[in-house]
């Protein structure tokens, strides 16, 4: 039975296998690296015994809560734990590592774990990409409530979990790219191929571009996006965004292979965006396709957002879901946590947060930060790693002139110019020629980048936050800040 025909649910139901044995007691050290906090959720909501040892039990303390609520036990590992998860964290407390290894326990990737959960859902859905899979993996799981799917994300959409098991056939899975520092890794590093083992339905391809440590350049990234794509039934793919035209055009040139859908304003896409409308407050997308027309709303500025929903409900209609279905679903999507969401108004001054990681979602992010304001955007930006800062300090310089000032705070990193490596902030900043960023240096005596912050803008203005660590945390003391004379 094809994924179409289980889409439209001809048949009895098929339910998922039973976990792996791998995964039925596992124990997590690192639950705050991208998509490992959706990992245990799902596992923990599918019977598994889940347990996890945050190195810092301070940090994260929403997310830990979240993880609790799931079935998520914070505690150190049990004798029966079957296995351990590492999402690559270098700064975790290496004794747990070292007491697993002595224990003779397997230990599990993210992405060795997502597969071995993906061939146990009698139909997978993947979302892949060098960046901008998080908006597009979050909204799916939306417009495909009607089939009450399964998830493992990256980030979790607003108001929800980033790991569910909906007790359905679907599972969606985000092969989002590694976004921890990974500093310690020798250049040249070569990661675990992506989706290896994977077979899914759909595959939604967002982007195929450098990101290093993962890819180094374009032609890794489209190599990788290939193999998995032919491992698919069906392929949707964003065709704007860098390398996907290339990969569309790979995947018809040398057959057999996969169905290719294409997503894109052009008359010649299999689904046709026809505009998008902001309202000041959301926008309104139209799609065509198969002769229909759909309109729905995305309550997200920035075009790349808009457009991140559209691949979405495409990604739905390969695989046989009716579009109108698709768009009730949308009708409950809020966005995605810390994606442009604004922290609060202090002194007439927007504070708006970013998770931004590859430069091109530095740049979008900072585009969707003017639709919210008519005031100037100043950007307060913490690298991740310096491996990725150095291999990106071009583009990361060249993206951030879509903010009118940045601060660049230190770079956040498990390790402190590992291998002799240059310091990715110096790199960031000699790459920027306008002198529109400023670099804090912290210091016994020095205050905190707040009051730089606070002195370079004005009543009418917003600032956009953009990291994972320092940046997340500096938000709110800003905020603070922002409302002394």
């Amino acid at each position: 039975m094809n994924a179409t025909t289980a889409a439209n649910g001809a048949g009895a139901p098929r339910r998922p296998l039973p976990l792996p044995g791998l995964l039925s007691a596992v124990h997590i050290i690192d639950p705050h690296t991208r998509g490992v906090a959706g990992l245990a959720s799902y596992l923990a909501r599918r019977h598994a015994r889940v347990t996890v040892s945050p190195s810092h039990p301070d940090s994260h303390p929403d997310l830990l809560r979240r993880l609790e609520r799931s079935g998520v036990g914070l505690r150190a590992t049990n004798p029966g734990t079957a296995s351990l998860i590492w999402g690559g964290d270098n700064t975790v407390v290496h004794e747990v590592l070292d007491h697993a290894v002595g224990r003779g326990l397997p230990i599990l990737g993210y992405a060795r774990a997502v597969e071995l959960l993906a061939a146990t859902a009698p139909t997978t859905v993947a979302v892949a990409g060098s960046h901008s899979t998080t908006m597009a993996a979050a909204a799916l799981i939306c417009a495909l409530v009607s089939r009450d799917p399964g998830w493992i994300l990256a980030e979790a959409p607003k108001g929800d979990s980033a790991g569910y098991d909906g007790g359905g056939e679907l599972l969606i899975v985000d092969l989002c790219p590694d976004s921890s520092s990974h500093d310690a890794s020798p250049p040249g590093w070569r990661f675990r191929s992506l989706g290896e083992g994977l077979n899914p339905a759909v595959t939604l391809v967002t982007a195929a571009d450098a990101a290093p440590p993962c890819w180094w350049n374009q032609q890794e990234a489209l190599d990788q996006m290939e193999a998995l794509a032919r491992r698919s039934d069906t392929v949707v793919v964003w065709a704007a965004q860098p390398g996907c035209q290339e990969l569309a055009d790979r995947l018809r040139r040398r057959r057999p292979g996969p169905k290719v859908v294409t997503v894109g304003r052009g008359a010649d896409m299999d689904v046709q965006t026809l505009g998008r409308f902001w309202t000041g407050e959301d926008h309104r997308v139209t799609v065509q396709a198969g002769g229909e027309q759909h309109t729905f709303t995305v309550p997200v500025a920035g075009t790349n957002s808009a457009m991140a929903v559209a691949t979405a409900w495409a990604a739905g209609w390969a695989l046989g879901v009716p579009g109108h279905e698709l768009v009730d679903g949308l009708g409950a999507f809020a966005g995605v946590e810390r994606s442009l969401t604004r922290l609060g108004t202090s002194g007439g001054i927007d504070v708006v947060e970013s998770r931004a990681v590859h430069p091109r979602e530095i740049e979008a992010d900072l585009q969707g930060a003017r639709m919210l304001t008519e005031g100037a955007v100043v950007a307060v930006y913490e690298p991740s790693g310096h491996l990725r800062s150095n291999a990106l300090a071009g583009l990361i310089a060249d993206a951030l002139t879509a903010a009118d000032r940045t601060v660049l705070l230190p770079v956040h990193s498990t390790f402190p110019r590992h291998h002799n490596r240059a310091d990715g902030g110096e790199s960031i900043l000699n790459a920027s020629s306008t002198g529109a960023v400023i670099r804090y240096e912290p210091g016994l005596d020095q205050p905190g980048p707040e009051s730089l912050v606070a002195s370079l803008v004005q009543r009418g203005d917003l600032v956009l936050t953009i990291g994972h660590q320092a940046a997340r945390r500096i938000g709110p003391s800003l905020l603070a800040a922002l409302d002394r004379p």
